[in-house]
């Protein structure tokens, strides 16, 4: 969608069975990025970020929405957990190199810290562009089991059963959620020149 600024909204829409938009979320964290030995990527150059995390109502379970990058912030999921999600949704195009090294280890920690079940749909193959998407999408549990994954490189529908009392479950088990507790952030200003330095911490 495009914006006033002329950049456009990266941005997730739940429908409802009659077609009308029961909500939607723009994207919050942008890949500004360079990898070594390939190009740099600047989505701000292109799309806005969104300022405001969503947890909407779904046909029997309430969804929270990600897109992509968003994945590697776990504060946001940890948000919409708290605020009542129980399905996480995370369409992404991730670039094939970091992918292969982090797709599959982020989504599992982002199931297993918020006990949500990760719905990840995600692009695969090579664009007109050249840039290659690794794909594998996937279904996980709030245990951080994958229920059903696609390869890399073939079209194709993932599908797997959920039953909603695997969240309270796994949150009862690993009670994270409810045990986390605010806290004050001290650094040792000396201690950090120290190890910048190469010396050993005090």
């Amino acid at each position: 969608m495009a914006l006033p600024d002329g950049r456009f909204a990266n941005r997730s829409v739940l429908f409802q069975p009659d077609g009308s938009i029961a909500s939607s979320y723009d994207k919050i964290h942008l890949f500004d990025a360079t990898l070594p030995g390939l190009r740099d990527y600047r989505e701000s150059a292109t799309y806005a970020g969104g300022d405001s995390a969503v947890v909407s109502d779904a046909p029997g379970f309430r969804l929270g929405f990600t897109i992509c990058y968003d994945v590697r912030f776990p504060a946001l999921h940890r948000a919409l957990a708290e605020a009542g999600a129980e399905v996480l949704a995370v369409p992404a195009a991730f670039t094939k190199p970091t992918g292969e090294a982090h797709w599959h280890v982020l989504l599992r920690a982002r199931a297993i810290e918020t006990g949500c079940f990760v719905l990840a749909a995600a692009q695969a193959g090579t664009h007109e562009n050249g840039r290659q998407t690794y794909g594998h999408s996937m279904i996980i549990d709030p245990w951080g089991r994958i229920l059903a994954e696609l390869d890399g490189a073939t079209p194709g529908v993932a599908v797997a059963d959920i039953d909603l009392a695997a969240v309270a479950e796994a949150r009862g088990k690993v009670p994270s959620l409810a045990n986390a507790r605010p806290f004050s952030l001290s650094v040792n200003q000396a201690g950090a020149s120290l190890l910048a330095k190469g010396f050993p911490s005090p």
